[in-house]
């Protein structure tokens, strides 16, 4: 098996359920125009320029197959069930049980991923009802036979406010409604580095999404948290989708972290200077490997690294230098989510207007790590 090599470059100066619950608050409204035509191929403007602390490349970062210090893996395969507790209440009601019986080794959702160094997995909703969001598994459409995760958001099911009943009714700008689906490694054992590798096809509508003259600032499909909400020092470092205002701007990968200052300040605060990190545009309706490594650090130990493989091969990615614990110091990522769709409320609908539900298909999913001495 490779090892993991960390292609990171530094800038000569250097600056210094679940967490499934925390907020996430959205500069700009986000919404899909009633009609909008899609051409079969997106213009893709310059590179987003990157802050000095941080790079992206063109250029592959070396990345194991599947991952370095590997706890777990699975294909979703044979063996694999999805278990919903529909009607309980809870916030995370279903979750991935069973032995991927396609795998080797290391393919038990309870026996290998959970009890460790990864306390215990859930998939997270927030809230709503099985017509609003979900997961399942289901054939890969662009290869019969073989078995995937899909995760989608139909209505926002999350802070719904008023007692109507209507999802859907949210006024134009109040950014208050969500929709979520995530799968959640929660109480985990002073996780000091880990790494993850999954294959990921984001689903028609965000064609839709790209079609959009509207800035897209929310759009996230993964989360790590260093320290989860309620405790000291909450941060998390977000690896999401953005897009640049005016029709067919590219959907991009991008990267932030963000922090609170204590439980009396809910404000988010950016802590990277130079802020999100924005990257290359994301492959739509096919399959690509998102390749994520995170060291736990101060501004000048602490690493992100993210690599894209798309289906022809193609390569780019973002690594970040840069802090990536809260202020109680480095404990360790109490929380992670490396399977997440979540997003406002207002895009949610706007994608419905149209018949359209927001979905993502993930596959080949490997995850592994180190505690801190």
């Amino acid at each position: 098996m490779k090892r993991w090599v960390w292609a990171v470059v530094c800038a000569a100066s250097l600056a210094a359920a679940c967490a499934d619950t925390g907020s996430r608050e959205s500069t700009a409204t986000t919404t899909v125009p009633p009609a909008t035509t899609v051409p079969p191929t997106t213009t893709v403007p310059p590179t987003t320029t990157v802050p000095a602390t941080s790079t992206t490349s063109a250029t592959s970062v070396s990345a194991p197959e599947p991952v370095e210090n590997l706890v777990f893996r699975s294909g979703f395969e044979a063996g694999t069930t999805v278990v919903v507790a529909e009607g309980s209440g809870a916030p995370c009601p279903a979750d991935l049980v069973g032995r991927d019986t396609s795998v080797a080794d290391r393919g038990g959702w309870e026996a290998n991923l959970e009890g460790g160094l990864f306390g215990f997995f859930r998939i997270c909703f927030g809230g709503g009802t099985p017509d609003q969001r979900g997961v399942e598994l289901v054939d890969d459409p662009l290869r019969p036979g073989n078995r995937v995760l899909r995760t989608w958001l139909a209505e926002p099911g999350e802070d719904v406010a008023d007692d109507d009943g209507v999802a859907c009714n949210e006024p134009f700008g109040s950014g208050q409604r969500k929709g979520r689906v995530q799968g959640v490694l929660k109480d985990n054992q002073a996780v000091s580095a880990f790494g993850y590798s999954v294959r990921v096809r984001l689903g028609e509508a965000f064609e839709a999404v790209v079609g959009s003259p509207h800035e897209v600032t929310w759009l996230t499909l993964g989360e790590f948290w260093n320290n989860s909400p309620g405790e000291d020092g909450t941060f998390r470092i977000t690896l999401s989708l953005v897009k640049e205002a005016g029709e067919e701007a590219p959907l991009r990968f991008a990267l932030g972290a963000d922090h609170q200052a204590d439980d009396s300040d809910p404000t988010w605060h950016e802590a990277w200077p130079g802020g999100r990190v924005v990257g290359e545009p994301a492959p739509i309706g096919e399959w690509f490997t998102m390749r994520v490594a995170v060291v736990e650090g101060d501004a000048e130990a602490g690493r992100v690294s993210f690599e894209v493989t798309e289906h022809d091969g193609a390569t780019h990615g973002i690594d970040m230098v840069g802090v990536t614990h809260g202020s109680a110091g480095p404990d360790g990522f109490a929380a992670l989510h490396p399977i997440k769709l979540y997003t406002s409320g207002t895009l949610v609908c706007e994608l419905r207007a149209r018949g359209l539900v927001l979905d993502v298909l993930w596959d080949d999913f490997a995850i592994g790590g180190v505690a801190a001495p």
